[in-house]
């Protein structure tokens, strides 16, 4: 850019730090884990789609039902 090195830097990230990122435990706990599942990737699908009926179903509810039928 200038012609010029940048000075180094003196920031040092939490992600340098072995602690920060590396798992803590042993095989039987990676074990226990695993074996428990995505349980928490399930409620959060799960709760979205709660959310998106209940949406629809007011939305039918309160925009069709009052109109009746056109016939």
């Amino acid at each position: 850019m200038n012609g010029r090195a940048d000075p180094p830097s003196t920031h040092v990230s939490a992600s340098a730090l072995e602690e920060n990122v590396a798992f803590h435990g042993g095989e039987p706990e990676l074990v226990r884990i695993a074996d428990q599942g995505p349980r928490g990737a399930f409620a959060v699908a799960g709760l979205a789609v709660f959310i998106l009926l209940a949406l629809w179903l007011a939305f039918f509810f309160f925009v069709f039902a009052p109109r009746g039928s056109l016939g």
